[in-house]
Formats: structure tokens, sequence, C-alpha cells
């Protein structure tokens, strides 16, 4: 990972997506002048790990100054040079924290850490778990927490052949996402060929779904879908189904659940997540944990950045934009 030490863009402002579609329908969004926070809201540069660089009236009394650093759990608008954040959404940091390993945390990290031990899947040591897309943001982070918390589990991953001594490294047994014979492969690969544990499947297709749901343990085994990936067109340009999110989420197998970050993570139980998102946090600190970023791209890149990851080709752990080169310098 290299970090650059340009500045980008040259003027602030964000990407937007004015209709469905692939990456190429982005589009750069300039401001003439900054945001001004609210009452109890703060103006962040770079997010979702940035610095505070103005605050509303109220949010001086929160215990955030100008220059801190903060993170926090952007879903929608980190597109962008600048964000107007409630100032009860921000995450103070350390000042030697490295920005760019916390920014990896609370999307990909804390979606790894909620599948793991809040979910309605439970794990014990000695289990095992099957990675869907093992070698991407998610699923690196997961195999990194179960490391860093000693969790002693036996992941099993899919993904493709050029990936497996990626994979391997993360301490995943590597199984070829092409497999015809995918839950026997699996199967085989447990303790008395009784399957899995737990099954996360991240492409929610109802193929991906129900081979993952194959691999599983009978009776007790569990599956966990976090996406719906599967049920939009390989060009991006729609969907494959007419049927609402509500209705594909409908859609299960038996012992098979859907799980967001941000609905039944972060927004249900939000202190829990603060509690969880502080004690990997600390591991960073401890340098118990090492978050896997394979490139750093500039923000006028997002484009070709988005591309990649709808490609898959080269994408191995988690992906980052900078936004301003001297702040990322300084971690």
């Amino acid at each position: 990972m290299t970090r650059t030490t340009a500045p980008t863009p040259n003027q602030a402002g964000r990407w937007i997506i004015p209709r469905f579609g692939p990456p190429s329908v982005l589009e750069w969004q300039t401001w003439s002048s900054l945001p001004t926070p609210g009452q109890a809201e703060a103006l962040v540069r770079i997010m979702v790990a940035g610095e505070v660089i103005a605050l509303g009236d109220d949010a001086h009394s929160k215990g955030l100054k100008i220059g801190d650093r903060v993170a926090s759990m952007c879903m929608i608008g980190a597109h962008a040079t600048h964000i107007v954040s409630p100032v009860a959404d921000l995450l103070k940091l350390e000042s030697t924290d490295d920005a760019i390993k916390i920014c990896a945390l609370p999307l990909n990290y804390m979606t790894a850490c909620g599948m793991l031990n809040r979910s309605e899947a439970k794990l014990s040591p000695g289990s095992s778990i099957l990675i869907g897309s093992a070698a991407g943001g998610v699923g690196t982070a997961i195999a990194q927490l179960v490391d860093a918390f000693d969790m002693n589990i036996h992941m099993i991953g899919t993904c493709s052949i050029s990936k497996f001594d990626y994979v391997k490294s993360l301490g995943i047994t590597p199984v070829d996402r092409h497999d015809p014979d995918l839950a026997n492969t699996v199967r085989a690969l447990t303790t008395e060929g009784a399957g899995v544990n737990v099954a996360y499947d991240a492409v929610g297709s109802p193929a991906s779904l129900l081979r993952s749901h194959k691999a599983l343990k009978a009776e007790t085994g569990r599956l966990v879908c976090i996406g719906v990936m599967g049920h939009i067109a390989e060009d991006g340009n729609g969907m494959l189904s007419d049927l609402s999110a509500d209705q594909l989420l409908a859609q299960t197998f038996e012992r098979m659940s859907y799980w967001g970050v941000e609905r039944e993570y972060y927004r249900e139980t939000r202190d829990l997540w603060v509690k969880d998102f502080c004690k990997i946090v600390e591991k960073v600190r401890e340098g118990k944990l090492d978050p896997v970023i394979s490139k750093l791209w500039k923000l006028e890149d997002a484009v070709q950045a988005n591309q990649m990851l709808v490609d898959g080709k080269g994408v191995m752990g988690k992906m980052l934009y900078v936004v301003d080169g001297e702040f990322s310098e300084k971690s």
C-alpha cells in the first residue's frame, strides 16, 4: 500500500448517483462554499475517518473541538470531501491513531464483528464457518477478527483460484468458488464431514444461498446472508427481479436469516456497536490487528474504483479513498 501526498480533488464536492446503473453513472458535483453545520453538528473532512473543521453552536459542549480526529459509521454520503454529521454519530480518536487503518473499521470490520458476535448465529470455540467471497473486504475482516480475538474458529472460504494464496495467508482454507460440488467439498473439510456451523453469504442469489445452505451442519447449522448482490444485473443497469427489497429478504431457507450492520447493529443497538468498535480500535493500537488495505484511491478516481469492485479482479481486502494526502501522511 502506497500513501499519496497529493491533495485530491482540488475543490470541495461529492460524487452523486443520478440514476441506477454501473459505476459510469457517477457524477462529480462541486460546492461553491462548504456546508454550515447545524446546532449539534460538525463539519468533517474525509470520512469515515477524518478531521473536524467546523462545529455548530451546541456541538462544543459534546466534547469535540476543531482539529479533533473522528470516525463514523457513514452509510450514505462518504464519497465526498466533506460531510456534515451529527456530533452524536462521531467517535473521537487519539491523535496518534492511524486514520487510514481506522477508516477501514466502521463498515467492513464492524460488519464482520456483528456477523461473528451479534447475529442469530452463535459461535463457540471449535466452531467451523464458511465465508463467501473470502478475499473481499468483509471476508478479510472476518478472518482478521477471528485471529485478533483468539476465537479458535475453523475457517473455510470461497474465492477464485488466483486468490488462494492470499486467503491461506489469512488462516482460511480456500475453496474454488466455481466448484460444481462446492457443498460437498466444504463438508469434506469439516469434522466427520458434518458441515459447517455457520455459512456467511454476501451474494444472496437463490443459487448461492442453496450452495451455502447445503454446506451446513444438519439441523443446527445456520445461514447468514448480508447482501443481495446476486439480484443485480452484471452490467449494473437494473435488478434481475421485480421484487422489492423486503420481498427479497422474505425469501429464506430453514435456519437462515438476513443481517445488516446499520439497522440491526448500529441503529438498534448503538451502545453495543460503540463498545465493540472501541474493542477493535484497541486491537489496532496494540498491534494485534492490522487491517488489510489493498489499494488507496484518489477520490477523483471513484468510477474506476467502483468498477474494480464490480469486476472483482485484484480485490483483496479493503480499498479506501484518500481525500487529503497530507492528512493521511500524518497517520
